[in-house]
């Protein structure tokens, strides 16, 4: 998985796009030339055949589709399609067992795309279902299968007011979650080192525990299927694991150091609290992720006193001596040295511990820096190292923070270690010794699983730590369920390695970092590893570290991800790397709000990331970006052979990127998606043959490896068919430009273009889309609307609240 400041793939995007990226970056998006409204389909007798078939011409329709079906020269993806228009003409003729044959040729056909049989297969069940009377969907097969909890065959019981010397029952209680496990490891050596049926319980009662030290569970603490180990909250009760300490010893400020550094018109209304009285004597560093102390009131995190208070500065001539440039144009240098344009900065003089965060070089990959020094004179910053990552250039977003100073708004606060004293300007409307005011502390994760099998956390609440939640390695179906994530410096939920693990029905929010990353299955083997995250809201993160960390990041093959909703984050709401990942039946929705080049899912760099189905989602308002732009689904180098099926794209795209960016890839399948005022529909970075050759060239003996031959054959034709990519049965309705920079290359299949007003649920409606020519005439299939995004469930834990 990704590390916390590099993305180890990223940097051979600095070589690879000066073929055709390198021409567009700088321009601006008007000035790109639109592709026709609709490009010439590439089956004009399929298109001939549909539009037959919508207005009612079936002796036609089933001609047109015969005869596109028995051409041997028509690319696979074509031929399904035939298929699937003659199932339909034979439906509309009241034929239902020459529609099934169809589907089941469809299916059978082993030249298509394994995603084109996997829909004949669907329709095939859909209608065994209509045939026995039951509803064509059936929602419950699409959730998660959820451990059905036994009564616990003993029950340990935890409260704030307990005591660990307690024996654990309702009425003498103990006083932590350490204490319980314990128990229970000295209960089931008492029952032969196995748990009876039912397994154990720990029943944790309302309040506040303040966490010390991470509650670790090794293989010796596991349960079984019919004996799971569960750690619950009470029910109906809040259950707070809290990683930080309270602080209420608030004054004026009155020390001579200070003071004058304060602005005057603030300077009377700034508060300080002396921590050397706290537990707490770790006071971490200014921006290191996972280590950094944040101050929360009443549940909103504070600002690190900062300038400017809102948007960025840009960097003024670069100044180091170690240069470079990229594509032969743009210059940079590896030594942070630049000069400030601004005057602010010359304030700054006093100040001893000077943080700058910035887009430094790329507009995609931000990082904090350490200020060495500041040349009044020269007007230049000199940083210390390590420096960033990818250099530096001349105008580029930065702001600076940690600057006492610049404690001029309400809501900011200071910290100063040395003397450890805490800064805070309050917040209008805040009463400082009535609200809830906490500065995180603990710097671990606060529960760690590892090699555990069949362990359940459910229903808790934490909060207020500088590192990540929960982390669970190795082992298998253990489950985090109900639980609220919050106020944290790190990820949410972490997943490493294991079998069929399960974060469901969570609330990750407020998060300095991630909501969850996720690695499971073998990709050497294809082995799946039937980790999923699902029915989880995950919201306002990134806080702290604004790229890759998103609220999926997942690896590995065969997981998936389903009726979430991902909202309000800078960059991409997911990150998908490996293979045979299922991503479905999500809202997605204000993402990409900061950085650029980037989509609300993500995927880059690896040819061989097959297998990879992103269907029914419904995403929304994804329109950032700075030079290249944000869309909904963007497929980065050399991505190939992902289906993209069934979703909605709404507001998407921005600059030079569409709802879809496809860039440098090849097979992929976008079909049947629907395009609502975007700024574009598809978009493409086209590489051409050799670029695509060059890039794939370190691919090609795991390509060749029998499993991957088997599973993929498309593999045999790896090294032909640069930037040749399938678009079928996509409508698109107000959208500004149907394809950016297609030039003919993509294979299109009935499309369609709708400018008038639209209603949205039409899609949802079988029988509505046969009414109407221009999806009847598409093939065009429902979309599941009511399905996407979150669904009540007694371990949501949003329950009571609006899902969707």
């Amino acid at each position: 998985m990704l590390a916390d400041n590099v993305n180890p793939m990223k940097p051979l995007t600095c070589v690879w796009r000066a073929g055709c990226l390198a021409t567009i970056l700088c321009l601006p998006a008007r000035s790109l030339a639109a592709d026709p409204p609709l490009p010439a389909a590439c089956a004009p007798t399929l298109e001939a055949a549909a539009r037959s078939l919508a207005d009612g011409d079936l002796v036609a329709a089933r001609d047109g589709f015969q005869t596109v079906l028995a051409d041997v020269a028509a690319p696979a993806f074509v031929r399904g399609l035939a298929c699937t228009g003659l199932a339909e003409t034979a439906l509309a003729g009241g034929d239902r067992p020459g529609a099934l044959a169809w589907w089941q040729r469809q299916a059978a056909d082993t030249s298509l795309a394994p995603f084109q049989r996997q829909l004949a297969m669907r329709r095939l069940e859909e209608a065994g279902r209509a045939a026995t009377g039951r509803s064509v969907r059936a929602p419950a097969e699409f959730r998660a299968t959820l451990p059905s909890l036994p009564p616990p065959a003993v029950t340990f019981f935890v409260s704030s007011d307990g005591d660990d010397t307690n024996d654990g029952s309702r009425n003498r209680p103990f006083a932590s979650l350490a204490r319980a496990r314990d128990a229970i490891r000295q209960f089931k050596q008492a029952q032969g080192g196995k748990l009876p049926n039912g397994g154990a319980q720990v029943q944790v009662a309302a309040g506040e525990y303040p966490v010390r030290e991470t509650l670790t569970l090794g293989a010796g603490d596991s349960g079984t299927a019919d004996a799971p180990i569960v750690y619950r909250a009470a029910p109906g009760t809040t259950v707070r694991l809290q990683g930080g300490t309270p602080v209420a010893n608030w004054r004026p400020v009155a020390d001579a150091a200070a003071e004058p550094r304060l602005s005057p018109d603030v300077a009377n209304a700034v508060l300080v609290a002396d921590l050397k009285t706290l537990e707490n004597q770790d006071w971490g560093d200014a921006t290191a992720l996972r280590a950094r102390p944040e101050l929360f009131v009443n549940g909103v995190p504070q600002t690190l006193a900062r300038w400017p208070n809102e948007g960025f500065v840009k960097t003024g001539e670069i100044r180091g001596t170690n240069t470079f440039k990229v594509w032969n144009t743009i210059s940079g240098c590896r030594d942070g040295r630049f000069e400030f344009v601004e005057d602010r900065p010359l304030r700054w003089l006093d100040e001893p511990d000077v943080r700058l965060y910035g887009y430094w070089f790329w507009d995609w990959f931000e990082e904090y820096q350490t200020v060495a020094a500041i040349d009044a004179d020269r007007r230049t910053f000199t940083l210390a190292p390590p420096f960033s990552n990818y250099g530096y250039r001349k105008d580029q977003r930065y702001y600076a923070v940690n600057v006492l100073r610049e404690l001029d708004q309400p809501g900011e606060w200071y910290l100063d270690r040395p003397a450890q004293r805490l800064y805070w300007l309050p917040p209008d409307g805040v009463q400082p010794n009535t609200a809830e005011v906490v500065v995180s502390r603990f710097a671990a994760p606060f529960i760690r699983l590892e090699n555990v099998r069949h362990v359940i956390l459910l229903g808790l609440t934490l909060e207020a730590g500088r590192a990540d939640g929960i982390h669970v390695s190795g082992g298998e179906d253990c489950l985090v369920a109900g639980c609220t994530i919050r106020r944290m410096g790190g990820d949410g939920v972490v997943v490493q390695g294991g079998r069929r693990h399960g974060v469901f029905g969570c609330r990750i929010e407020t998060m300095g970092c991630g909501g969850t990353r996720v690695a499971g299955g073998n990709r050497e083997t294809l082995e799946p590893g039937g980790h999923f995250v699902e029915n989880c809201v995950v919201r306002d993160i990134s806080r702290i570290k604004r790229t890759y960390t998103p609220a999926v990041h997942l690896d590995g093959c065969g997981n998936r991800i389903a009726h979430n909703r991902f909202e309000d984050m800078p960059s991409s709401a997911m990150r998908i790397e490996g293979n045979d990942q299922l991503i479905e039946l999500n809202v997605i929705r204000d993402v990409v709000k900061e950085s650029d080049d980037q989509g609300g899912v993500d995927m880059f760099g690896n040819p061989l990331y097959r297998g990879v189905v992103i269907r029914w989602n419904r995403w929304s308002d994804i329109g950032g970006g700075t030079h290249n732009g944000a869309a909904g689904v963007r497929l980065d180098d050399m991505i190939s052979g992902v289906a993209v099926h069934g979703n909605v794209f709404e507001r998407c795209g921005a600059v030079i990127f569409g709802g879809v960016q496809i860039h440098g890839g090849k097979d992929n399948l976008i079909d049947n998606n629907l395009f609502i005022d975007c700024f574009a529909g598809v978009s493409f970075s086209r590489w051409g043959e050799k670029r695509w050759l060059e890039a794939i060239e370190r691919f090609r003996p795991q390509a060749a490896a029998a499993i991957y031959a088997v599973r993929y054959p498309e593999l045999a034709n790896l090294t032909t068919g640069a930037d040749v990519n399938d678009l079928s049965r996509n409508v698109f309705v107000r959208c500004g430009r149907i394809y950016l920079r297609n030039a003919g290359i993509p294979r299109t299949a009935l499309a369609r273009v709708i400018p008038e007003a639209f209603e949205l649920s039409r899609v949802s409606d079988r029988t509505a889309l046969q009414a109407d020519p221009e999806f009847r005439a598409a093939l065009f299939e429902p979309i599941p609307l009511d399905e996407i995004g979150p669904y009540e469930h007694a371990w949501f834990a949003g329950a009571g609240a609006s899902v969707r």
